[in-house]
């Protein structure tokens, strides 16, 4: 039996035995309704929904009211600068793919991105959908107790990045928030401007120099994590992790089968329309019942 089988096997069982308990207590949970907090607490499994839910065109304010009603508590974006320097909300560096307009959102003014559709090319339903700005963004997640995940892109500066930190001391967000990046200049930025950030460092794969990477950057210090593609984690990448004692978190699992195979030790899933830790509870509670 492998190490990874067996660890899962191990994990699994402990779940069993917690549902268990719950039942012969007269607590038993149902298998219709799974309470997010219940689910986030208990299995230690940080569950992102990425760039919003994906019935509802990405990025947008739309998508994350769609996160917070489909049971996700942390939600990923994506932040990019226009031309007259405001923060919004972008994936790429053209509106095209994402709106009715064309251009680089860096030669556009945020006056000419507002006046922009960004919600038609998703669903009609969507029509007159608005970039958002990054201030609205935050605002949204307070209000929704939604923990947002930060991606900082390597071409923002570093004083774009100290005006992001600013908004979201702004709105009292400061710990309640985690920042990405593959840069680790924009992780440092964090850092400068709040020294117990938590920051995950955004790799292609889980190797010796990129473990490296992050705790030159200040993992020990603050709170910080790998924030690595599903595909390229095996069990070689889970042992460094666990030696040089640094968290990992995965994207982007939208399979529920994979979501289940992942090991034990990744404390974060991100996901197009998955929330990992529901996921993980339901099968538990549907084979202890059997």
């Amino acid at each position: 039996m492998s190490k990874r089988i067996k660890n899962n096997l191990i994990f699994l069982l402990s779940v069993i035995m917690i549902v268990f308990v719950f039942v012969i207590s007269g607590c038993k949970p149902s298998v219709e309704y799974v309470n997010k907090f219940d689910v986030n607490s208990a299995y230690m499994v940080n569950s992102v929904n990425h760039r919003g839910y994906y019935t509802a065109p990405e990025n947008t304010l739309a998508a994350y009211r769609e996160s917070a009603r489909n049971g996700f508590t942390m939600v990923e974006c994506d932040v990019a600068f226009t031309k007259d320097g405001h923060a919004v909300l972008l994936h790429d560096d053209s509106v095209e793919r994402t709106s009715n307009g064309t251009g680089n959102i860096e030669e556009l003014t945020f006056e000419q991105v507002r006046a922009l559709d960004f919600g038609s090319w998703k669903d009609k339903k969507y029509v007159g959908e608005k970039i958002p700005s990054f201030e609205e963004f935050i605002s949204l997640c307070r209000n929704l107790s939604l923990h947002p995940y930060i991606e900082v892109k390597w071409k923002i500066t570093s004083e774009q990045t100290s005006a992001l930190v600013e908004t979201v001391i702004k709105y009292g967000m400061i710990d309640k928030v985690t920042w990405i990046s593959s840069s680790k200049k924009c992780l440092r930025t964090v850092l400068e401007a709040d020294s117990g950030a938590r920051i995950g460092l955004i790799v292609g794969c889980v190797s010796e120099e990129n473990i490296e990477n992050l705790i030159s950057i200040g993992a020990g210090k603050n709170k910080a994590f790998l924030d690595c593609d599903q595909g390229f984690v095996d069990s070689r990448a889970i042992d460094l992790c666990i030696k040089s004692r640094i968290p990992l978190e995965v994207w982007t699992v939208d399979d529920e089968q994979k979501i289940l195979e992942l090991d034990p030790y990744i404390s974060g899933v991100t996901s197009n329309r998955l929330v990992a830790g529901e996921v993980l509870y339901n099968y538990a509670l549907e084979h202890a019942q059997k």
